[in-house]
């Protein structure tokens, strides 16, 4: 018990601090590691309780820079998209499903190096807000990947940092409450599962904070390139999920 907390704090302190700085990339960071001292079922179930107050405590930092408008509709399809990556997840392979959302990743992260492609920028419309919505609660329901096409929209949109942080933050705690209930509902938790996870939220808490206090300074060139990098990661990270 007493290695198990260790290395998810030690996990979630980096991925804490990721997030502080970018507003997305903890899960990713922090659930490797976490793999290492508990199953991947378990592994799952911790990411999603510290990554709920993970949410709560980026929202509650940022929630002023978030644009209502620009979260509505991303909230509002989130649901359905859920639902359609779970049902998908029942009757296609996951490392299908990864290695799809890993090729659109990579070709998007290489788009970027165009500087054509790289300067397009998508209106602000619900509907495309519902759309991207959707896109999010199917990786999040289907590979556990909710931040990917998160930061591809918030890149597109060119959103400054702050605001980026903010509206992804806010996104978050919805899905985040939204699935740790669902599980909780369906009995998935354990009594064992809440030391680890509490010593996971406190690392967070660090780990945040520092983030937080760095992610201010960034300028809007380096906040794009810190996602970027993100989504390229990811893309290695669902890569490497599928193949192994």
């Amino acid at each position: 018990m007493l290695l198990a907390c260790a290395v998810v704090a030690f996990g979630w302190f980096w991925g804490g601090m990721v997030s502080g700085i970018s507003g997305v990339g903890a899960v990713m960071v922090a659930m490797p590691l976490a793999t290492l001292v508990v199953s991947p079922a378990e592994s799952v179930l911790l990411s999603n309780l510290v990554g709920m107050y993970s949410s709560i405590h980026m929202g509650a930092a940022y929630h002023r820079s978030c644009v209502w408008k620009d979260v509505r509709g991303l909230v509002i399809g989130s649901l359905p998209g859920c639902v359609l990556g779970v049902l998908v997840l029942k009757v296609a392979p996951p490392q299908t499903l990864q290695i799809m959302i890993s090729a659109v990743l990579a070709l998007f992260v290489l788009m970027q190096a165009f500087r054509r492609s790289a300067s397009w920028q998508i209106p602000s419309s619900t509907g495309i807000g519902i759309a991207v919505g959707v896109a999010c609660g199917f990786a999040g329901g289907s590979v556990t990947m909710v931040g990917a096409p998160l930061g591809i929209y918030a890149l597109l949109r060119h959103w400054d940092p702050d605001r980026a942080r903010g509206n992804m933050s806010v996104f978050y705690v919805f899905t985040g409450t939204g699935a740790v209930a669902a599980q909780a509902c369906a009995g998935l938790y354990t009594m064992d599962l809440f030391p680890i996870a509490l010593a996971g939220m406190a690392a967070c808490f660090v780990g945040q904070n520092i983030g937080i206090r760095l992610g201010r300074s960034l300028d809007q060139v380096l906040f794009r390139r810190i996602l970027i990098v993100f989504l390229s990661l990811s893309a290695v990270f669902l890569f490497v999920r599928a193949t192994i």
